[in-house]
Formats: structure tokens, C-alpha cells, sequence
């Protein structure tokens, strides 16, 4: 038998009808609203155009989701039909049925496999500005049915954007090109709002045009990945400026910006009033923490410092920021904190144990010593679920001495813990080479024999072989 489910009469009947284009269009008119999701589907699968942009403009629901087709069966003659309709006035003579369309989604997140669930009592969803209801067109108006473009209301489009370049050349193509270049040219009839922008490799002045055309109040999350070694001050200010105009703008990741980054460009952010989350992966930070921060006006909930070169002063500066008493995770991994413990990350946990939920200290040159030293600071941190300090130079005792002071946190679900020094040969103060992976093996069941004493079987024990 078939894995395939048969098709349903419905199915069935909607093939049928698409055998003959003109007499589906036709037939939209007095269509059950109910049977439109059946046929709009058979006509996607079909590649067949001219019905998409029939049924477009005659779509009976606000919301419109092709999420799914986006990176699979969609072809450019498919996006160009559907765009097509949310442009086109439909002639009387093809379908006078007036669309009540304002979103066509391309976002993953509202996929659904029952299109009704896009009816006229379900909110649109990822919809920031409040959509007023169409009013019903007089039918003792003249032409009522066939305003012109700009007297409509104009049509949002929906979706994730993803901007790259390949070996340092950038040429947008594809998805992202085609529904921008349609936007442009729309004349206000297409409102793109973008809720994800993810930026790889892209020049900033090309990355600033693109800005330009984008509502910049509904981004929620931005990812730049800009591995140029060079760039124009003038540049990073306008793309800072635009960051720093997106008002609903939640998570921003920074990697790879270049060494000769300008922090104080960071103050164009202080009219952010939502962002929760930071993630800075570069090395050109140390000892501008404070430059980088001062200006957000509200406390972070996440911040991720990875390879950034911190200094003493960076370490003071956040443990006295008002960030320190509101982050819920805090990522130092890659930092050099050696020369801290005793100091100011001791300070800076105590600060932070009120809220703190998630820690990672991985490959931050911390010894035994100093990490014994933190034990204290980390106790308090009531809420702590996950612990990470795995690529720093411990043995099996240190570890088993972290387990034992930390198994009061109830919380604590999850610790990535470093290979112990009696496990592996070391090339170096900080790198290793082979692995006994027999010794490892048994140290793991130690552990683990250790946390059913003091029960805690349900903390999840991993160490870095197995970290991946």
C-alpha cells in the first residue's frame, strides 16, 4: 500500500476544478468561504498562477500563511503570482469577491495545517500596529469594487529575512531580493514588516540601504555576522542608527565585528526600551564594557561576552550596572579571568545570584583555587539551573568538590563540567592533548554515584568529550 493518504472528494473535486483555470476563477465568486484553504492548496501544488492571484484578491480571511512553501514547493512564478494579487485590482468581470487580506505570513513560526484556523475571529499573527477592520464596500457606489491601488489598504508582509554574502562578496538574490524589489515598487501597497533579520557577511553600506526599506519598529531580533576586517566609521553610525530606531528590537547578536569597532557607537541604542537580550562574540571590546552599556536604558535579561578580552574594570563596571541584578543568564566564555577570583567576579556573582539562572565560565583560565574561591558566591544563586565551566584546568577532587557545595541548589538541572586534569596530557597550561577516555569513563560513574548519595539523580551531568 501507499504511505500516501488518498485523496479526499474534496481533493478530489478541487483538482477537477483547476483543470480549467478560467472556470475556477469564475467559480471563486460564490465559492463556500470553508472550501477556500482546499482549493488555494491544489492550486499552490499545481503551479497554477493565475488562479493564486485570483484567489488572492478574492481571499476571504485577514490572514494568509505560506510559511511551509517558502523554502519548498514555491517557485517564482508562485511569490510572483501571489504578490501579483495583493497588487492587482481584480476586474468585475473576473471575480467582483472583495479580499479581506491584510497579512500574508512567510514566517515558520505560524505554520498550520488547518488554513481555516486563518479566519476573520483569529487575530493575525506577529501583527504589532493594530489592523482596523475594512469597512464593507457600498454596493450603490460606483466602482466600489475596483479603487485603484492607492486608495487601498495597503497588504503587510510577514517574514524572517536572511542576508548573506559568500567569501566576502554579497549580491542579494533569491526570496529576500525578489520581495523587496516588489515592495519598493508597490507604492505603499506592500508594508514589509520583518521580525527576524539575519545578516551574514554583508557590506554595511549595502546593509544600510536595506535598512532604509524596512519598518524598522517591527524587527524583534537582529544577528550580524560581519567578518570585514575594515569598514567606514560613517557606516557603523547610520547602521547603529537604524538599530537604534527599532523599538521592538529584543535580541541583537554582535560576531565578528571588526577590531577597529568605534564602542561609543553603542550610545545610538539608548532609545532601545525592549532589549532583553546582547549577545557580543568579537575581540575588540576590552575595557569598553562600559561605553557599550551605560547608554541602554533598560536592564538586560541575557548577556553573552564571549572572547572579548574583558578587563578588571569591565568585570567592575557590570557588577555595578543595573544590568547586574536583572540578568538571567550571563556568558563570560572565552575571557581570560584569571587575574579576577579574588575580585570583582566574585562580586559580580553575588550581584547577580538573585535573578541568575543560567552561568557559563567555559575556557575562562579559571584554576581550582579560584574556582573554589567563587563556591561562596555561587551557593547563593538560588535560582541557578544550568552551570557550564568546562575547558578550565580542574581535577577530579576540585569537581566533585563543586558538585558537592552546589547540590543544595534545587534548581540546578544542568553542569557541563571540564575533563578532569588526570584524564588527559596536557601540551600546555591550558591545552590538552590525549584523553583517557577509560579514566574518564570511570570519573563520570564516580560522579554520578556522588550525586545519588546526596540525592540528586536528576541533575544532568556532561563534560566536554561529550559537548558538541
Amino acid at each position: 500500500m501507499s504511505g500516501q493518504d488518498p485523496l479526499s472528494l474534496l481533493d478530489l473535486a478541487a483538482q477537477s476544478l483547476l483543470n480549467d483555470e478560467d472556470s475556477a476563477v469564475r467559480a471563486l465568486e460564490k465559492l463556500p468561504v470553508g472550501l477556500f484553504p482546499t482549493l488555494s492548496t491544489a492550486a499552490f501544488d499545481g503551479g497554477h498562477t493565475k488562479t493564486v492571484t485570483a484567489m488572492v484578491q478574492a481571499w476571504p480571511f485577514p490572514c494568509l500563511r505560506l510559511g511551509s512553501l517558502r523554502d519548498q514547493s514555491i517557485t517564482q512564478d508562485l511569490l510572483e503570482a501571489v504578490l501579483d494579487g495583493l497588487e492587482l485590482v481584480p476586474t468585475s468581470a473576473a471575480c467582483p469577491r472583495r479580499s479581506k487580506l491584510k497579512v500574508l505570513d512567510f514566517t515558520h513560526d505560524f505554520e498550520h495545517s488547518n488554513w481555516e484556523e486563518c479566519s476573520e475571529t483569529t487575530p493575525a499573527p506577529f501583527v504589532i500596529t493594530h489592523m482596523l477592520e475594512e469597512p464593507e464596500a457600498d454596493p450603490l457606489a460606483p466602482n466600489s469594487k475596483e479603487q485603484p491601488p492607492h486608495h487601498r489598504e495597503p497588504v503587510e508582509i510577514h517574514t524572517d529575512l536572511f542576508l548573506g554574502g559568500l567569501f566576502g562578496f554579497f549580491h542579494l538574490s533569491g526570496f529576500p531580493s525578489y520581495i523587496l524589489q516588489r515592495v519598493e515598487k508597490s507604492h505603499g501597497c506592500l508594508r514589509l514588516r520583518c521580525r527576524t533579520l539575519v545578516i551574514n557577511q554583508v557590506p554595511l553600506r549595502s546593509l544600510v540601504e536595506i535598512l532604509g526599506m524596512l519598518e524598522l519598529e517591527t524587527i524583534r531580533e537582529v544577528r550580524l555576522h560581519h567578518r570585514s576586517r575594515f569598514c567606514f566609521r560613517s557606516d557603523l553610525i547610520q547602521f547603529f542608527t537604524h538599530v537604534g530606531q527599532m523599538s521592538n528590537l529584543g535580541h541583537l547578536i554582535m560576531n565578528d565585528i571588526p577590531w577597529d569597532f568605534p564602542a561609543d557607537c553603542f550610545s545610538l541604542l539608548s532609545p532601545l526600551g525592549h532589549l532583553q537580550k546582547l549577545h557580543l562574540i568579537f575581540g575588540c571590546l576590552s575595557g569598553q564594557l562600559q561605553k557599550m552599556l551605560s547608554g541602554l536604558q533598560k536592564p538586560l535579561e541575557t548577556l553573552v561576552i564571549n572572547g572579548c578580552r574583558l578587563t578588571e574594570n569591565d568585570i567592575t563596571y557590570l557588577s555595578q550596572s543595573i544590568h547586574a541584578t536583572h540578568l538571567k543568564e550571563l556568558v563570560l566564555c572565552g575571557n581570560n579571568l584569571s587575574q579576577m577570583v579574588p575580585g570583582p567576579l566574585e562580586v559580580l556573582l553575588g550581584e547577580v545570584s538573585g535573578t541568575l539562572q543560567h552561568l557559563n565560565l567555559r575556557s575562562c583560565r579559571l584554576k581550582e583555587a579560584q574556582l573554589r574561591a567563587l563556591l561562596p558566591a555561587l551557593c547563593c544563586c538560588s535560582r541557578l539551573r544550568s552551570l557550564v565551566f568546562y575547558d578550565n584546568v580542574i581535577s577530579t577532587s576540585g569537581i566533585m568538590n563543586v558538585l558537592q557545595r552546589l547540590a543544595g541548589l534545587k534548581e540546578l538541572k544542568r553542569v557541563q563540567y571540564p575533563v578532569p586534569a588526570e584524564c588527559v596530557v596536557y601540551l600546555d597550561e591550558y591545552r590538552w592533548g590525549n584523553l583517557n577516555r577509560v579514566e574518564l569513563a570511570r570519573v563520570h560513574a564516580k560522579l554520578q554515584e556522588m550525586l545519588q548519595a546526596l540525592r540528586r539523580a536528576d541533575m544532568e551531568l556532561t563534560n566536554a568529550t561529550s559537548v558538541a
